[in-house]
């Protein structure tokens, strides 16, 4: 646990603070750009022959074998599974892409497990083989890891034999001399528990503490990666410059970019960087610490957020080492098939999902510290001293920091685009969200036509059930299936750009509706994020200017434009359905809000307006029908005398 000290500092330490901590621990532009020119032609040129060399032998040509088999093979999912599930030298289709992308380096395989957790968008076959890709990599051997445990330990000692010729009082380390180093080398698991494309772990005991988890890095992986970024960045950087041809048959088209306003290189390079990210462990080390003093259950400063954080052992932690606490727990997604109580499980399992989507919607919006690689190797089911089911998190490789704008943006766009089904609005906060450059909009033409396609895009992408009446009355349905053809299609039509924050948590997002979908199929992640964006656009903690408008105005009359009391009870009504809250908490939340108190004023001035409106209305009403019955006969009398 940290001191009272350290405890005192997090608990005053707001949102801009997390941000800048963050921000100041990842990676600049100019630095990682520093990778592609300490990595020559030939070296990248080189890298190019192996992955094709891999390419083709392990993955290409046995499925090329497999299609000349089956010429007849048409678009139907169900003969598509039935490809990736063909055997051949006892290994699938599908098998045969997940082996073969380990040996090509960590940047496809994280690629590839990205994929592995939409089995919505791949076929299901293949992104079961994919998934193995999180935490069943082939390990490399025994002896060269703890070669690497061992040299990086001895140099943990020295530096903190160095610390304490420099303090006071000297402090005693769990690790002190070569006696104490070989018990905890001899206590190491002999094969690994987990091995994954960066690095695998060993269990082990350290004296004075107790059980803990070694994770120990691949060696040569950070310079395979180099070559890839190098590799990558040259190829997407051509691809941005190809152009029709002068002899192109469509004659407006020619000397056009083929591939539009796709922003290639920023997409490469972003995910590249990631990658590299995860590679240095003293960087990893200190989110870990970040994300415990944040939101561990037993040290953590945020209370609506408590999850089980591993304790990090930093005197033994090093740039290719990491020593942290061990955690005993299940993954997620297994599940007991032949047991009794499979049912309860599977429903207690995604509870721990769901409270896993409000953690990151509470990262996303609340803290701006967001676990940006939430996937099915690193969360855990872990049972506590109580017997109580507690969400456990694992590998920090990948926190984002979220900037405030972001945060009021997805507010907004959720609650504008279910409750109002306001696309016009939706456009607008395009630019809050970092995705299209204000000045795109300034042009009404550009406008209009950036409204009709994002509408056009979510027409795809979502399914909006209907009643009877042929109303769309409840939350839609996110075809993620449909998501990046829509996004491709938005990329090259206007300058649509993908931010790395917005990158990451639709990343996370995406990841953990992927596993809820494996427990249950008729899971709808909006169900969940639609009445969380409620909740923060009514209370507005963060007292948002943008969060404050758009309550307003999705809470005023499309006639009167002042406020409409049906339509702000229409949206406690949905808060309270989708949560299960009582009504009586909900106004209790709204009353001691500042946000609320904030916008309160309005509400009455507003909702005072409308009340003289009305009257003022009756009072013309009845003053011209008492004016017909009785002056326009007299009048109407006179002049005909």
């Amino acid at each position: 646990d940290v001191s009272k000290k350290e405890k005192k500092s997090t608990d005053t330490e707001t949102s801009t603070d997390v941000t800048h901590r963050v921000r100041s621990n990842t990676w600049t532009q100019e630095q990682y750009l520093k990778f592609h020119q300490t990595v020559g032609k030939r070296k990248t040129v080189r890298r190019l022959l192996e992955i094709m060399s891999v390419l083709s032998g392990k993955i290409l040509r046995p499925l090329v074998c497999s299609l000349v088999r089956d010429p007849h093979l048409t678009r139907s999912s169900n003969e598509w599974d039935e490809f990736w599930l063909q055997q051949s030298r006892s290994l699938s289709n599908a098998e045969r892409v997940a082996k073969g992308l380990p040996p090509l380096g960590p940047v496809f395989v994280k690629l590839g497990q990205a994929l592995a957790t939409r089995p919505d968008i791949l076929h299901y076959p293949l992104a079961e083989a994919l998934a193995n890709l999180q935490d069943r990599v082939a390990p490399f051997d025994n002896f060269t890891a703890k070669r690497i445990i061992r040299r990086e330990m001895k140099a943990a000692m020295k530096k903190n034999k160095e610390q304490q010729k420099d303090q006071k009082h000297k402090k005693q380390f769990f690790i002190n001399n070569d006696e104490e180093l070989r018990l905890f080398l001899d206590s190491l698991s002999d094969e690994p528990v987990a091995a994954a494309s960066i690095a695998q772990i060993y269990k082990g005991y350290l004296p004075g503490y107790g059980s803990v988890a070694v994770k120990v890095q691949r060696p040569g992986i950070r310079r395979t990666a180099e070559k890839d970024a190098t590799l990558f960045h040259t190829v997407a950087t051509w691809l941005e410059r190809l152009e029709w041809p002068d002899w192109s048959p469509v004659v407006s088209s020619r000397g056009e970019r083929i591939f539009g306003s796709a922003q290639f290189v920023k997409t490469v390079d972003e995910f590249t960087r990631r990658v590299l990210e995860e590679l240095d462990f003293e960087r990893e080390a200190d989110n870990m610490k970040l994300f415990g003093d944040m939101y561990c259950n037993r040290r953590g400063s945020t209370p609506d957020v408590q999850v089980v954080v591993p304790q990090l052992i930093t005197e033994l932690s090093t740039r290719r080492v990491i020593v942290m606490e061990w955690l005993e727990g299940k993954k997620l997604t297994d599940i007991c098939i032949e047991c009794d109580d499979r049912q309860r499980e599977i429903d207690e399992n995604l509870s721990l999902v769901r409270k896993a989507i409000e953690v990151t919607l509470s990262q996303l919006l609340t803290t701006g510290l967001v676990h940006s690689d939430p996937h099915v190797a690193n969360l855990l089911k872990v049972r506590t001293s109580d017997g109580r089911s507690e969400l456990g998190y694992l590998d920090f490789g990948l926190i984002s920091a979220v900037p405030q704008r972001f945060k009021d943006g997805v507010v907004c766009a959720t609650c504008q685009l279910v409750f109002a089904r306001n696309i016009e609005a939706v456009a607008d906060l395009c630019v809050d969200l970092g995705l299209l450059p204000e000045e795109k909009l300034e042009d009404p033409e550009e406008r209009k036509r950036f409204v009709n396609a994002l509408e056009e895009a979510l027409n795809d992408v979502l399914i909006w059930p209907k009643d009877e009446r042929g109303r769309s009355t409840a939350v839609p349905r996110v075809r993620f299936e449909k998501a990046l053809a829509s996004v491709s299609t938005l990329i090259k039509r206007f300058e649509f750009t993908v931010p790395p924050y917005f990158l990451n948590n639709a990343r996370a997002i995406a990841t953990l509706e992927g596993i809820a979908l494996k427990l249950d199929p008729n899971f709808n992640i909006l169900n969940t994020i639609y009445p969380y964006s409620i909740n923060h656009l009514m209370l507005n903690p963060g007292v948002s200017k943008k969060s404050e408008e758009t309550f307003l105005e999705i809470c005023r009359s499309p006639k009167t434009k002042l406020f409409d009391h049906n339509r702000f009870m229409m949206l406690l009504t949905d808060w309270s359905l989708l949560t299960g809250y009582r009504k009586r908490k909900i106004y209790w939340d709204l009353i001691t809000s500042i946000g609320t108190r904030r916008v309160m004023s309005r509400i009455v001035r507003e909702s005072i307006m409308k009340r003289i409106r009305r009257i003022r209305s009756l009072w013309y009403k009845h003053f011209l029908a008492y004016w017909e019955q009785c002056w326009m006969p007299e009048l109407v009398g006179y002049h005909a005398h």
